[in-house]
């Protein structure tokens, strides 16, 4: 009787077990995303060299006072760090003296899980976009949100996102953007930690 053999464990080294995480973390972005696509009236991915990040935005009613918007994301970078958010804006137009500028007002909701710390926020801010009336098809846009101590829990004494962005219609659906952005946490042994900082490129889909 021939002798059996005994099948050994496959052994990944630390890089293919890197390559395995951001597969299985790109395809349950994927299935979020298409989740999400399902009621989201905006969708957008972006990209930069160390991380990525989905969002979309869902309009949840209010029509006197502007238009009232439920947004949320999830962030992942090469660090293996993971942040997810979720906000809540009143949207409207800035009036007739400046056609096209619209503003959004209202407070965002942070989580994060970094190595050996985590931390949660509730930001104020908003964001103001603008077309270029003498450029076709191309807007600007400017994003901040701020969390001061009082909101700032777990490992957090503060936390801020800033962000500017240029974006090009590319069809009346879809637009293609870059983007400089921070994500900033004062964390409480004192140290600056930057969770995602620097250019990325994306596109936002509209339904």
């Amino acid at each position: 009787m021939p002798a059996q053999t005994k099948t050994q464990p496959i052994k990944l080294s630390n890089g293919d077990r890197n390559v395995v995480k951001r597969v299985l973390v790109l395809l349950a972005l994927s299935g979020l995303f298409s989740s999400a696509l399902a009621q989201a009236q905006t969708a957008s991915i972006s990209l930069s060299e160390k991380s990525a990040q989905f969002k979309f935005g869902l309009l949840v009613g209010g029509q006197s006072f502007g238009r009232t918007q439920f947004g949320g994301g999830l962030l992942y970078n090469v660090d293996e760090e993971y942040m997810g958010e979720a906000s809540l804006l009143v949207i409207d137009e800035a009036g007739s003296k400046a056609p096209g500028l619209r503003i959004g007002i209202g407070g965002k909701f942070y989580g994060a899980t970094i190595p050996d710390a985590q931390l949660m926020a509730l930001g104020i801010g908003g964001f103001v976009r603008y077309p270029i009336p003498t450029v076709e098809r191309v807007a600007l846009s400017i994003q901040g949100y701020y969390a001061p101590g009082i909101v700032s829990f777990i490992d957090a004494e503060r936390f801020t996102e800033f962000s500017f962005q240029a974006e090009f219609e590319v069809l009346p659906t879809a637009a293609a953007f870059i983007q400089y952005r921070q994500f900033s946490a004062l964390m409480a042994n004192d140290v600056s930690k930057d969770i995602d900082k620097g250019l990325r490129f994306g596109v936002r889909l509209d339904f």
